[in-house]
Formats: structure tokens, C-alpha cells, sequence
């Protein structure tokens, strides 16, 4: 959630490239391993298929993780429709852990829809699943802005 964009980098402008093509380019999508399956302007599916390198000492998905995961899907629903003299910069979250996500369990699949979209506020709400059993649900609050120049 920190900096502006997808990526945290500040400044440039929206890219006009294929937005599948930017996710799979940005470098923290890249070392998680999350993989964008579908996007839309009302709704976003992110898969992260499991590593043991993501499991802390009880040997579930960690937290952090997971926030990473529903963040990342929340910022994928709204940033590739911003108008290039635009950006967004995260001003909240709150997650939810509701059960454990398991290295047998199959891959994660985060799903994130807006709540409230508006001129320099938007809601988001992000839902982990596994396996069709909900792990957490978090929401994100985004200040949307004129892009600096």
C-alpha cells in the first residue's frame, strides 16, 4: 500500500500496455508469484500458488502474506482505470484472519470488488479463498489524486 501505482514507485504516467502485461512485469507480483486471473472495473482474481518459504512457525500462511495478496488484488481493481493525469496512494487497511491457509491446501485465489468508488476516495473489499474456504477478507482505502507533475 505504499507509494503511488501497483509497483510503490512514484511519479510517470499510467502505461497504455496491456494491463496482464504490467502485472506480470512488476517486480513484487513477481518475487510473490501471483498471477492475475481475470480483471475488470468490478472485479479482480489474483491466484498465489504456495511456497514454503511463505509459511511462518506454525506452518500456515503467514500474515503478511496474505495482506500482500488482498492489497495487491484491491490496487489491480482500480489502477490500470485511472486516467494517466491521475494515481492513488493507500490511506488504510484492515484484514481479517478467518481460518489457515495450508501448503497442501492448493493455491490462494484473493478476489477484490469495490465498495466505493469516488472522486478522491475508493473502498475496496479483498476476500482470500482456498481450496472455496475463505482464509481472510480485508478492506483497503485508496486517495485518489491529481498525478504530481
Amino acid at each position: 500500500m505504499n507509494g503511488d501505482g501497483p509497483d510503490g514507485g512514484a511519479g510517470g504516467s499510467v502505461p497504455a500496455v496491456d494491463p496482464a502485461a504490467r502485472f506480470a512485469a512488476t517486480p513484487c507480483n513477481r518475487l510473490f508469484g501471483f498471477r492475475l486471473r481475470t480483471r475488470s472495473a468490478t472485479r479482480v482474481e489474483i491466484e498465489l500458488p504456495l511456497r514454503p518459504e511463505f509459511l511462518q512457525e506454525e506452518g500456515v500462511v503467514q500474515g503478511g502474506i496474505l495482506t500482500a495478496l488482498a492489497d495487491t488484488a484491491a490496487v489491480w481493481l482500480l489502477w490500470p482505470d485511472l486516467p494517466a493525469d491521475r494515481t492513488m496512494t493507500g490511506v488504510d487497511a484492515s484484514m481479517r484472519f478467518l481460518g489457515a491457509g495450508r501448503l497442501d491446501g492448493g493455491a490462494l485465489l484473493a478476489t477484490a470488488t469495490p465498495l466505493r468508488v469516488g472522486t478522491t476516495i475508493a473502498v475496496c473489499e479483498s476476500r482470500i479463498e482456498q481450496a472455496q474456504r475463505l482464509v481472510a477478507k480485508g478492506t483497503f482505502s485508496f486517495l485518489l489524486r491529481q498525478r504530481p507533475i
